[in-house]
């Protein structure tokens, strides 16, 4: 691996963009510049584009759409100019300076290394490397060349591609509609460097679950019914996949009805094999398609059922054409089988089975390619497939082992040291989408960057280096994800958790320009923060609180406030990058911007219908609107770019998902949103509590008055569960609390209402004023001049409402307290009954070889990240050195507490590891209570299975357990933290004190730091 950190994409003209901050950090290093000085004194703008024509078709293709690019972004087309490897090379009718691209076996590469003009040793014979040198009067004809060497085919290709990025094309330019960046003067750097090998052996993506988005489109574009996916569409594919630097596909594959049988790489156009051994692609076959040839080429009605046991022959035979069609082509072949429709396969041994299709397969192979070993093989350890390796099953040596994710971004296995040393190496399947148990997404980007990162990081640092495959669906609206990850899979060492920030300033900058990139990457980044949360598809009406915490309104505000800084930018950036800026960042921010104000606003309408509150109405149809709204943005998808993304995005994303069943997962066939609720405005409440509703915080008071026996429960005031009690509150805690007075009469009735407040040191702001058509709420922010309330006051202080309208009044309950931690404490003082405490805010920590770090950007229920154990190997070599580092957070308690509990929530991941089970300890050490390690998850029913309760948690994106941590009296005490293994992330830890603790999704936000 080279030495320089770079990431592959981030290229485009780095000095004209003034980024040098992040050359060192993020960027490849540099090899263009766009002003001439002493070190960059050769014009690439009017220079021609030479090759070799005893190259691979492969860079013919590069050097062609370098000159296009070229042309894109100078607006002048270089000649390309095929050098023949005549005794005597030479460029007849060359510009004075060239750009030469060849691969170190041609004649032109070996004629400058044989006149000591080119030193490539320090590439031959490596995987995909590339150099660049600066080289005078390389042939005769020439003056001076960028000579762009690479060690192979791709390794030319991905050389080529890098200096079109740096020049101002970016990969995304036909998939995201991306401009070429404009340059009249492009020059060479004067300096030798080097690219490569890459971290991750074979790069690449699977299209999957294509329908209806990119088959629809893809027909819609054309104006028929169904148009196969073709060479025309694989070239666009291809070029994407070479300009990242990727190298391999599972080509798309999605069953069909209209028409059968649906996707089929291998026949729906005889040229796509080709074109893609052309480009350099790797084409190998999805998990459950061996041996090249795709589901929907069987035909049970000819060939009978796919069941090896029963059908044994044919299936033998289909697989057999398989290998003898891949012919010469670079393939990688998968072995295995699964049951018809992607499922098990039914028998009653199925291992037994599997150890058969592998003879058989390999046996196949042998008489193709020579020996058992000759090509490469696969075997993909996806679902029931993982319990069947974990019963014993396994592979000859020399087959790949592909691991796989649980579709949900959790890598349910990483390999130990012996699997490793297996000479087929270790790959990873990983998911973008999904569909299928317990919910589909399919709609939206919904992968937050620092856990991707975090997952396929830890892949890497366990050695899974020779295939990752990524499923992105229809590649929209995925395109940046992906191309994170293949950055990281090109050179592992060029990111990290920190430098994520960078990275999306970096690929702003290169895909809209930098003026307003560090703006943009910010934006992403707290995208990436939501999104991170729950997927679009699992987020239901209930999700958010709309009583605690104030989350359902926090959550829509985060999304307006994020939707805002989209709007104002787009206003601002040229015209010819809003195309670009509307695949990236508009559409897929404000479309989920409207759906979360649909599913939180029909969340709060719910609850506030049933409060009868008038308001109810008017927030019924904004939802309805948002709803139309985010069907206007699909409406405008399919117009950008003269209607070139039509049908596209037309994925429906509205429906039920009931979490409690954990296999509620069918897509949506068209979008519905049901259960508004709409109150009678002319109707007055019945008495006893009459038409001014008081929701205090926190409070369910406004719920229960919802419903009553008439006349007969107490108000005047109101009281038990009837009656409005804010949390309590102390000096520590929120400085507002809130008080909403609704009207739930007749609206055309105003109602004057007016506080009498007890004591000075109390503030209701607004605290008096009217209810009316015109103003159904009203919302009144409570706050307290705690330097005037009395020391160890602890009282419930009532605040009287008075109101125009029978029953006349109600009492606000106002629980104070007013403790003091002692002077000088550092830590988390209880605060309304709770201690919320974000990880990375602790108050010391064991030094040693091994310790806890910060980890930014990770975290669900956190803003600050999380933290683990680090370095990530050295964690793992000692599990006793692992569980003996701590963190330790500091606590005040104002009370004796009776069963002191806490619940700790830990970033969602499983155990990769069968010989190290993730397992934490959180213990009072105050107390030298000794650690107490738990299993964070529980052993699943059949080994390589997921875990109890997965399929109705894992949408929740963390693991939320219970400690006990028993009877704690009052004063200052200290929590110690530890775990065994650097896969456990901990996001945030919540103490019930007093009954305090509330339901939410997101938990307390943090409470008070004394420092």
């Amino acid at each position: 691996m080279q030495s320089l950190l770079h990431t592959k994409m981030w290229l485009t003209g780095i000095l004209c963009l003034g980024l040098t901050s992040l050359v060192s950090g993020l960027l490849e290093e540099s090899i263009v510049s766009f002003e001439t000085s002493a070190k960059a004194s050769v014009p690439l703008h009017d220079a021609s584009i030479v090759y070799s024509a005893d190259d691979p078709a492969g860079i013919e293709i590069g050097v062609t759409s370098l000159a296009d690019d070229f042309e894109a972004i100078t607006g002048t087309r270089p000649p390309v100019v095929r050098v023949e490897p005549d005794e005597s090379i030479e460029c007849t009718g060359c510009a004075d300076n060239v750009i030469i691209a060849a691969t170190v076996s041609s004649e032109l590469i070996k004629a400058l290394v044989q006149s000591g003009k080119l030193d490539v040793s320090g590439i031959d014979g490596k995987w995909e490397s590339y150099q660049t040198n600066v080289v005078d009067d390389p042939i005769a004809g020439i003056k001076k060349a960028l000579v762009i060497t690479g060690s192979d085919k791709r390794g030319t290709i991905f050389g080529i591609y890098t200096l079109s990025e740096q020049c101002g094309q970016s990969p995304f330019h036909w998939w995201a509609d991306v401009p070429a960046t404009k340059h009249e003067k492009i020059y060479a750097i004067q300096k030798n460097t080097t690219f490569g090998p890459p971290s991750v052996q074979y790069r690449g993506l699977f299209i999957n679950d294509e329908a209806p988005g990119l088959t629809g489109w893809w027909s819609k574009v054309h104006g028929v019914d169904h148009q196969r996916l073709n060479t025309e569409f694989y070239k666009h594919v291809f070029d994407m996949l070479l300009r990242l630097k990727g190298n391999f596909i599972w080509p798309a594959m999605w069953k069909s009805w209209v028409p059968t049988p649906g996707n089929i790489f291998f026949t729906d156009d005889p040229g796509n094999m080709q074109l893609a051994d052309d480009y350099g692609i790797v084409v190998s076959t999805s998990h459950h398609e061996p041996m090249q040839k795709a589901t929907n080429e069987w035909n049970e009605t000819i060939k009978g059922p796919w069941d090896w046991e029963k059908n044994k022959d044919n299936v033998t035979s289909f697989m057999e054409d398989g290998a003898r069609r891949a012919g010469k082509n670079e393939t990688y072949f998968t072995l295995g089988m699964r049951g018809e429709g992607d499922g098990p396969i039914q028998a009653d041994d199925p291992v037994a089975v599997l150890e058969d299709v592998f003879d058989t397969q390999r046996n196949i192979l042998a008489k193709y390619y020579g020996n058992v070993s000759a090509a490469n093989q696969v075997w993909t350890i996806y679902k029931e497939v993982a319990t069947y390796y974990a019963a014993g099953l396994l592979p000859p040596d020399d087959v790949t082992l592909m691991f796989t994710d649980d579709n949900w971004g959790n890598i349910q296995r990483l390999p130990l040291a012996n699997e490793t040393a297996r000479s087929g190496g270790i790959g990873i399947y990983y998911h973008l989408e999904y569909v299928g148990t317990p919910k589909s997404y399919k709609w939206q980007n919904t992968n937050n960057l620092a856990k991707v990162y975090k997952e396929l990081y830890q892949a890497h640092q366990r050695g899974a280096d020779r295939i990752w495959v990524v499923n992105i669906a229809d590649i929209k609206p995925l395109e940046m994800p992906f191309g994170f990850i293949m950055d990281l899979a090109w050179n592992t060492s060029s990111l990290d958790f920190d430098t994520i920030p960078s990275y999306l300033e970096a690929f702003a900058s290169r895909e809209f320009g930098s003026e307003y990139a560090s703006e943009i990457s910010a934006i992403l980044l707290e995208q990436s923060r939501l999104i991170g949360r729950r997927k679009y598809e699992s987020v239901q009406s209930k999700t958010y609180s709309v009583l605690n915490y104030h989350e359902n309104e926090r959550v829509l505000s985060e999304w307006q406030a994020l939707a805002d800084k989209v709007i104002s930018i787009s206003n601002k950036l040229p015209e010819e990058h809003k195309d670009a800026y509307w695949h990236h960042v508009q559409y897929p921010i404000l479309s989920g911007q409207a759906y979360y104000s649909v599913i939180l606003g029909l969340g709060k309408n719910q609850q506030i219908g049933f409060e009868r509150r008038n308001s109810a109405n008017a927030l019924a149809d904004q939802v309805r609107a948002d709803f139309d709204r985010d069907f206007d943005f699909t409406v405008k998808y399919d117009s950008i770019a003269n209607g070139k993304w039509a049908g596209i995005l037309s994925q429906p994303h509205y429906d039920q998902y009931v979490q409690s069943s954990g296999n509620d997962w069918a897509e949506p066939t068209k979008d519905v949103i049901t259960g508004l609720w709409y109150v009678q405005l002319r109707q007055n409440s019945s008495y006893a509590f009459g038409n001014l509703g008081i929701f205090a915080e926190g409070s369910g008071s406004a719920q229960q008055q919802a419903r009553s026996l008439a006349s007969t429960w107490s108000s005047r005031p109101t009281t038990g569960d009837f009656a409005p009690i804010l949390p309590i509150m102390d000096s520590y805690g929120q400085a507002i609390w809130t008080v909403d007075l609704f009207h739930r009469g007749d609206y055309r009735i105003p109602i004057e209402w007016e506080a009498d407040l007890p004591f000075d040191w109390i503030h209701f702001t607004p605290s008096s004023g009217a209810l009316s058509m015109n103003q159904l709420e009203q919302r009144i922010n409570v706050s307290i001049d705690w330097s005037a309330v009395p020391d160890n006051l602890n009282e419930s202080i009532g605040v009287r409402i008075n109101y125009n309208h029978p029953p006349w009044f109600d009492l606000v309950h106002l629980p104070i307290m007013n403790y003091k931690a002692p002077a000088g404490f550092v830590g988390f003082p209880e605060t309304s009954g709770i201690i919320s405490i974000e990880a990375p805010h602790f108050q010391r920590k064991s030094e040693g070889n091994v310790t806890f770090a910060h980890i930014q950007y990770l975290g669900t229920r956190s803003n600050s990240g999380s933290i683990a154990l680090r370095p990530y190997k050295e964690a793992r070599v000692s599990e006793d050195v692992a569980q003996a580092t701590w963190v330790e957070y500091d606590i005040y308690l104002f009370n004796d507490t009776s069963s002191l509990t806490a619940t700790v929530y830990v970033n969602g991941g499983l155990d990769t590891d069968p010989t190290l089970r993730m397992k934490y300890s959180l213990t009072l050490s105050d107390g030298a209570q000794p650690a107490n390690f738990t299993r964070l998850l529980g052993d699943p029913a059949t080994a390589g299975d997921t875990p109890p309760n997965w399929r109705t948690t894992v949408a929740d994106h963390v693991w939320i357990r219970n400690v006990t941590l028993g009877n704690v009296g009052k004063g200052s005490h200290t929590l110690r933290w530890q775990t065994n293994s650097p896969e456990v992330y901990l996001e945030k830890i919540v103490l019930n004190t007093r009954n305090g603790l509330r339901s939410s999704y997101l938990g307390p936000p943090e409470t008070k730091l004394l420092a």
